[in-house]
């Protein structure tokens, strides 16, 4: 069996797909895989460090706003499109498997032609736009969510959302001696996903010092978004992979966006939150979904110190973090990378 995972551009597409293989890998060590992404997205290292040749496209993106990339996208696509249609013929794939991402319709369209069956997942609570125009050539489809399904029609199958089963092996001993943590502190994980934010890193440099008083401060900025550290506390570090399971395992209050993917392992590993979704993005939707089960903050009319405060309180109080945890769980079903392989196994 050898599957084309595509996607990238961020992490959000790519994370259900790596849960994916993760687990098919233990059911059938023969397996072969090929990922097809973006050449200057944070994917790539992350894939080829599973052991997954990478195969990069050109982006064909067609803004919702007026760009110069309207008059570009037509040549853009079908560059793309010709260059996924020699990747398929030269690996012979079994299946294509998407969770999204620009890379995902030219690879989704040229296996349709040459007769390889297809993949889709949708995570967001938002139906997005790749996936509106790959769903219609999809041989299985799955969603997250009661309500994609409701959008989608009897053909899609609800599953919840994938969690790499390696976050779930993180060991909170080896993450004081890894970051150099005080063991009498609380720790505060705070990323901003796989591109990072610069609002968060912005904000995280003017309050670290006085959170770091009381706390332990695990800060990922972002691949190219590197900050000095504001305080013998505050541990900097531009991307983590491996590591970020050992990471949230020592959390006691995760900040971070509010992609789906981050939900997920938030979900799968009991975590109590504060959720700042990117503005004017389907990150919304997916904090509205969970907001009863975490703190939500507007980005756009939050101060630092109104973010600091609302960390603080939330670190003195540890029925509340264990109840927001609980509820976090109970939101959507994780463990589901094996149910997956099953079901892709029989397309």
């Amino acid at each position: 069996m050898k599957i084309v995972f595509t996607g990238g551009g961020t992490m959000g597409p790519v994370t259900p797909l790596l849960a994916v293989w993760e687990a098919w890998r233990v059911v059938d060590p023969t397996v072969e895989a090929l990922w097809v992404g973006t050449k200057r997205g944070p994917e790539r290292s992350t894939v080829e460090a599973q052991g997954i040749p990478f195969f990069s496209l050109p982006i064909a993106r067609f803004p919702r706003y007026l760009s110069f990339e309207w008059l570009t996208f037509p040549f853009h696509f079908v560059w793309a499109f010709l260059k996924a249609i020699q990747i398929i013929r030269l690996q012979k794939p079994d299946l294509i498997a998407s969770a999204g991402g620009f890379t995902a319709v030219p690879v989704i369209f040229a296996g349709n032609l040459l007769g390889v069956n297809s993949w889709v997942h949708q995570q967001d609570v938002e139906l997005i736009l790749t996936n509106k125009l790959t769903i219609p050539f999809a041989d299985l489809v799955t969603v997250a969510w009661e309500q994609n399904r409701k959008d989608l029609g009897d053909r899609v199958r609800l599953v919840g959302n994938p969690v790499r089963p390696s976050r779930l092996l993180g060991v909170k001993e080896r993450a004081y001696t890894q970051f150099a943590l005080q063991k009498h502190k609380p720790t505060v994980l705070v990323f901003g996903g796989g591109t990072g934010a610069l609002w968060l890193n912005e904000v995280m440099r003017e309050i670290a010092s006085e959170l770091c008083v009381t706390a332990n401060l695990i800060h990922v900025t972002g691949t190219g978004k590197m900050i000095e550290s504001q305080h013998l506390d505050h541990h900097v570090f531009e991307f983590l992979d491996a590591e970020m399971a050992d990471a949230l395992a020592i959390a006691d209050v995760v900040v971070c966006r509010a992609g789906l993917s981050t939900i997920t392992e938030l979900a799968a590993l009991k975590k109590s939150a504060i959720l700042i979704p990117l503005p004017r993005s389907p990150q919304e939707a997916n904090a509205q979904m969970v907001n009863d089960a975490c703190i939500v903050v507007d980005e756009l009319h939050t101060s630092p110190q109104q973010l600091g405060e609302t960390i603080q309180e939330l670190l003195k109080d540890a029925e509340r973090r264990k109840n927001l945890g609980e509820k976090m769980y109970q939101k959507l079903r994780t463990h589901i990378a094996e149910e997956l392989v099953t079901m892709l196994q029989k397309i």
